[in-house]
């Protein structure tokens, strides 16, 4: 039984352990370069309440055109006052070497975040290039698309425990 037990609370606990909500995020930046984004996924827990951070890699559509890529953002959860949340991020900075003086350093700043009622969440949110605005933008929040499923271990560490324990067991009584 002493054995049983830490196996049995390692096999229950992986399914705590995965996220249940994957979203993206899109930064439409065809104001630098047409047809330009830049984007990535964050997870977030079953419950997200106001407050709520999450990490984001995000990556450039054309990443020849920008330096410092991939990028990693904070993802912000926070209450609304229209709907139960909103969903924004923490300046993102980036070089653009092909802009003007104008365009070449960006810091991309909330405006606006995308409102959200629930989650999963699919909204439009907005964003200025510094202060004063060099220029302005959108991004959008939706569920991310289903890729390759995180797998759930319990169905395959159990047998190989279960056989451990036992043959642990055999082991012993011989000798």
């Amino acid at each position: 039984m002493k054995k049983l037990l830490p196996c049995l609370l390692l096999i229950l606990g992986t399914g705590v352990l995965q996220a249940s909500i994957v979203e993206s995020i899109t930064f439409d930046l065809t104001v630098l370069h047409t047809g330009s984004t830049l984007s990535g996924t964050f997870a977030l827990s079953n419950s997200p309440m106001a407050g709520d951070t999450a990490s984001a890699l995000l990556s450039f559509s054309d990443p020849a055109d920008y330096s410092a890529s991939p990028l990693t953002a904070t993802i912000r959860i926070g209450s609304g006052t229209m709907t139960a949340y909103t969903v924004g991020f923490d300046p993102i900075v980036f070089t653009n070497p092909s802009g003007n003086m104008f365009l070449k350093n960006v810091d991309l700043m909330p405006r606006g975040m995308a409102p959200c009622t629930s989650f999963p969440c699919i909204s439009t949110g907005g964003f200025d290039d510094g202060s004063p605005s060099a220029f302005q933008g959108s991004y959008q929040i939706a569920p991310a698309t289903a890729g390759v499923p995180e797998p759930g271990y319990a169905p395959l560490l159990l047998p190989i425990l279960l056989l451990s324990f036992f043959a642990g067991r055999r082991v012993i009584r011989a000798k």
